[in-house]
């Protein structure tokens, strides 16, 4: 009997423990004193009149750079692509504007490639989208007619 009032102490305790939760913590809450605002000096009247006339003057975009050298890719009705150089590309350079021509789609009906120089730097600009391959073709005629190679 005792053994099994041992087993049923055991058992039972932890039901029947009073379990009381801990006081909450007490605390005070921090209070922040806000900085002061700087004070704007006042200007005398006649500054402000004057700043309200002033007109801003905005400074002009420079004009874009000439689109030179360019190849023009045009597909003719016999379905045949010709090569249109300005008259800054030099003869020994259209082989590069024709292969150019060449990587461009069939379904494409004109496709120009302008090289532009900017800081000792080039840029190509198309009229329309081009492949990979095309803009590899353009790369290699922009380098050499801009002597960048």
């Amino acid at each position: 009997m005792r053994l099994a009032l041992l087993i049923f102490a055991l058992i039972a305790a932890p039901a029947l423990a009073r379990d009381l939760p801990p006081e909450e913590p007490s605390y005070e809450k921090p209070s922040f004193e806000r900085p002061e605002r700087p004070t704007r000096p006042e200007r005398p009247r006649d500054q402000d009149e004057e700043t309200e006339r002033r007109v801003p003057v905005v400074a002009a975009k420079p004009k874009p750079k000439p689109c030179t050298p360019m190849v023009k890719c045009v597909t003719d009705e016999t379905g045949a692509r010709r090569a249109m150089f300005t008259a800054d590309v030099q003869k020994d350079m259209y082989y590069l504007g024709r292969n150019f021509c060449k990587s461009v789609p069939e379904d494409v009906s004109e496709v120009t490639a302008c090289c532009v120089t900017l800081d000792d730097k080039y840029q190509i600009h198309y009229n329309v989208p081009v492949s990979k391959k095309a803009h590899w073709k353009a790369k290699q005629f922009c380098t050499c007619v801009l002597e960048l190679d």
